[in-house]
């Protein structure tokens, strides 16, 4: 596979990772909010008594927890193959940036145009 075709690829992944967390972060937030799985006496004050658990496609608040950590660990993972694969550019970035040479550019505005 071409490196671009796998930048694509990675980079693609990461963006359709990320849009899922924020799915299942916003039902844990909002959805099934803390106290939202029934508790059986457990939650605040003692609770108040028994209620049924609230789910979300089959799925309670601690399995869309299990979820959201998953995607998580897996976002992790795309952004550690990401810097990998622009390990080379972030180099020469910090060398021109931190040594202040200005014989590597990484400004895309610093080439000339072939207008």
């Amino acid at each position: 596979m071409k490196r671009t075709t796998l930048n694509f690829v990675v980079d693609s992944a990461g963006f359709l990772n990320l849009l899922l967390l924020a799915g299942t972060g916003t039902i844990l937030k909002w959805v099934l909010p803390p106290g939202s799985g029934g508790g059986h006496g457990q939650g605040f004050r003692g609770g108040r008594g028994q209620q049924e658990a609230k789910a979300l496609l089959g799925l309670d608040r601690h399995d869309w927890s299990d979820v959201h950590f998953l995607l998580a660990m897996l976002f992790l993972l795309l952004v550690l193959v990401h810097l990998c694969l622009h390990w080379s550019w972030i180099k020469t970035c910090g060398k021109s940036i931190l040594l202040g040479s200005g014989t590597a550019s990484c400004d895309c505005e610093d080439e000339p145009s072939n207008a």
